[in-house]
């Protein structure tokens, strides 16, 4: 769906800030909307940049689900793995008419785009809602990813390649000394949007699903990388196989790292006419924890389709994400459970509940784990090393299961890296 269109469709469900503010402003301004009526929000005149910027769109469940056309996450996830089962060729464009766009070479980024600085001691502002395609090198698929973008002066900023996909694509280019070419898509359709956060499988091109996703109208530019009809900002670089220092930046725990990243060169902008800015704060911010839940909901969905004894769950805003709570029944099959729980992405703790916990409330929450474990045995705690993973869990005092559990991972290649695992802790 085109990004306008979208926020046309949301109604009174989105805040136009007439008042003029500043870059600098925009980020407290989106965090005091989330924390009152948690409306996506337009800033039409902005002091020191002369387009329009919008930020938590997809900053609530409802409207992440809307955005698919769909009323909840059942039919959101079903819908996109209707898409994963049948892509379809993409619909390319040739003859678009360019005066939809401005196109800028080697634009200066520090003039094109707005300064927003997220994190009180962030070196630089960074592009946060960028999704970024490129192709794979051997199999020539596509891939989309969101990656976390530096802005640097004139057409340069620094790429981040770290999600498991686009560290790959950069280790067999970039890694080899070869460069890497990348289109960065800022205000895309929302179905190429969510699509930086969910996970589609290798054998899948990227866009031939979004094809399938978006349906017969949606069109892609026939580019070399062909870019999504109706996207707001399109950068068109590539990226060198030589490091600069990165940072400090803030992440969502509030810690402030640096580390080495490539460098990338803007050849080319294309601004749509009155084009929208899309920024994702960054932190905790209810549209960054949404966005980046998208494949973790998705693996949940899966689990909960597979086992009838898991009731709901839950991916709460306050942990990031990291943290899953499940509300299950008494009878539910817990070690296969267990074992499925290991594929969940990003989340670090399981918590299952009784059923009769509201598990969208936290003081129940506690209150479960408070009131109905009385001494360490409730926990049950295996500590399995040397094995890389440590499960919480109901195992009635013999930790044979666990361990031929965590050895048919490990001989399988499952297994997390040490620190990354999920623990599952059952509260009965």
């Amino acid at each position: 769906m085109d990004l306008r269109q979208f926020l046309a469709d949301l109604g009174d469900d989105v805040l136009t800030v007439r008042e003029r503010v500043s870059c600098l402003e925009i980020p407290k301004r989106i965090e005091a909307e989330e924390k009152s009526a948690n409306r996506a929000i337009v800033f039409e005149a902005i002091s020191d940049y002369p387009g329009r910027v919008v930020g938590n769109i997809f900053g609530s469940s409802s409207r992440i689900a809307a955005s698919l056309n769909t009323t909840d996450f059942k039919a959101f996830y079903d819908k996109i793995d209707r898409a994963i089962a049948a892509p379809c060729d993409i619909g390319l464009v040739s003859n678009y008419d360019e005066r939809d766009y401005t196109k800028i070479s080697k634009p200066d980024l520090a003039k094109q785009l707005p300064q927003i600085i997220h994190s009180e001691f962030d070196s630089t502002p960074y592009i946060t809602s960028g999704v970024v395609l490129v192709r794979h090198p051997e199999s020539d698929r596509h891939h989309l990813c969101f990656v976390r973008l530096s802005l640097q002066e004139g057409n340069r900023f620094l790429f981040n390649p770290r999600t498991f996909r686009i560290k790959e694509i950069a280790d067999k280019t970039l890694g080899a000394g070869k460069p890497l070419d990348i289109v960065v898509l800022i205000g895309a359709p929302t179905e190429v949007i969510l699509s930086g956060g969910l996970s589609i499988p290798d054998e899948v091109d990227e866009l031939a699903y979004i094809q399938a996703l978006g349906g017969d109208s949606f069109k892609f530019l026939d580019l070399d990388l062909p870019v999504p009809a109706g996207t707001e900002m399109v950068l068109i670089g590539t990226v060198h196989p030589e490091n600069q220092p990165e940072g400090p930046f803030g992440d969502m725990r509030g810690f402030y790292i640096t580390n080495p990243n490539p460098v990338c060169h803007v050849s080319e902008m294309w601004r749509r006419r009155g084009d929208i800015y899309h920024t994702v704060l960054g932190g905790m911010s209810h549209e960054h924890i949404g966005l980046v839940s998208l494949k973790p909901r998705h693996a949940l969905e899966h689990v909960k389709s597979r086992f009838p004894g898991v009731k709901d769950y839950q991916l709460p805003q306050y942990a990031a994400g990291q943290l899953g709570i499940l509300r299950v029944r008494e009878d539910v099959a817990k070690d296969e459970l267990t074992e499925a729980l290991f594929d969940v992405g990003l989340a670090e703790l399981f918590i299952l509940v009784n059923e009769d916990t509201d598990i969208e409330n936290p003081k129940e929450v506690l209150w479960a784990l408070t009131q109905r474990t009385n001494d360490s045995s409730d926990y049950n705690f295996h500590d399995t090393c040397p094995t890389r993973a440590r499960i919480f869990g109901e195992w009635n005092g013999d930790d044979k299961p666990l361990r031929q559990l965590v050895a048919k991972h490990d001989a399988k290649g499952l297994l997390p890296e040490k620190g990354t695992e999920p623990n599952v802790l059952y509260i009965s």
